[in-house]
C-alpha cells in the first residue's frame, strides 16, 4: 500500500447528481449506482490502474476492478457515491472486507493515512506498526499466501535475480548496466504493481547499495537515478 492522492471528481458528479442517486439508492438498496461509467472510469485512475490496498494491477489476468465503499454502503447510505470514499479494489480485498465499519474497527485508508506510519515489507511478507495496521492486514487479506504473497515473492526473487545478473555489465558495457539498472529501479515507481513491496527491496538489496555507491564514485549517478531513488523513498515501507 503507498499514499494515495484523491484526484479531483469527475465534473458530472455534482452535488444535484449526488444527492439524485443517493435517493435512487436509498429507494432500491440493489441499484448499483456507484458504477456509473463516469464514477468507476475516475476511481480506477485514483490508484493508477491498481487495487488501493494490494496494489494488484487490475484488470489483468482477470482481476476486474471492484469499487469499494471504504464506509460501506449498507451503514453509511448517504456517502454511497461521496468522492473519497470510493476506492478501487480487488476483489479479494472487497470480499475480505466486507461490510467493516472503519469506525468501528480502524482501518488504514491510503487516501487519508500514511501507510509508512502502519506497515513495513520484509521479504514481501507485510508486517504492522500500528493497530490500524494489523487491521488492515486482516481484513483486507493483505498476506493471503496465493492470490498476494506469492505473487509478490515471485516478483521479488525476479528482481533479486536480475539485481545480481546486471554486475558484470559494470564492466562490459557501463551504458548498458545503467540502463538496466535504471529499468529495475522502475519497477518500484508508484504506478507500478506491488511498488511498496518492491520499492523496500530495492533499497535494502546488498547489489542496489554497492552500484549506488560505484556509480556515485564514477559520478554517473545522474538526476534520473536520483529521481527514481525519490520514487522508491517514497513507495518504500521500511520497519
Amino acid at each position: 500500500m503507498i499514499k494515495l492522492e484523491l484526484p479531483s471528481k469527475p465534473a458530472e458528479l455534482t452535488e444535484e447528481k449526488e444527492e439524485e442517486l443517493v435517493t435512487q439508492f436509498k429507494a432500491d438498496k440493489l441499484d448499483p449506482v456507484w458504477q456509473k461509467k463516469y464514477i468507476k472510469e475516475a476511481v480506477f485512475k485514483i490508484a493508477f490502474g491498481k487495487c488501493a490496498y494490494s496494489e494488484v494491477q487490475l484488470k489483468e489476468e482477470g482481476k476486474d476492478m471492484q469499487i469499494d465503499h471504504f464506509l460501506p454502503k449498507t451503514l453509511y447510505e448517504d456517502d454511497v457515491v461521496r468522492w473519497g470514499n470510493l476506492l478501487p479494489s480487488l476483489n479479494h480485498c472487497n470480499r475480505t472486507k466486507g461490510k467493516i465499519d472503519p469506525n468501528a474497527t480502524p482501518l488504514v485508508n491510503p487516501l487519508y493515512d500514511n501507510p509508512k506510519e502502519h506497515f513495513y515489507f520484509i521479504a514481501g511478507l507485510l508486517y504492522y506498526k500500528t493497530s490500524k495496521g494489523n487491521n488492515s492486514i486482516s481484513k483486507f487479506g493483505l498476506n493471503n499466501q496465493s492470490k498476494l504473497f506469492v505473487p509478490r515473492f515471485r516478483l521479488l526473487n525476479e528482481l533479486s535475480i536480475s539485481l545480481k545478473d546486471i554486475e558484470p555489465w559494470k564492466e562490459k558495457d557501463i551504458d548498458y548496466f545503467v540502463t538496466r539498472l535504471k529499468e529495475l529501479m522502475g519497477k518500484g515507481s508508484r504506478k507500478k504493481a506491488y511498488s511498496a513491496a518492491c520499492a523496500t527491496f530495492i533499497l535494502s538489496n546488498k547489489h542496489f547499495s554497492k552500484y549506488k555507491t560505484c556509480l556515485q564514485l564514477n559520478k554517473l549517478w545522474d538526476t534520473e537515478f536520483q529521481e527514481l531513488e525519490k520514487e522508491l523513498e517514497f513507495c518504500s515501507l521500511p520497519k
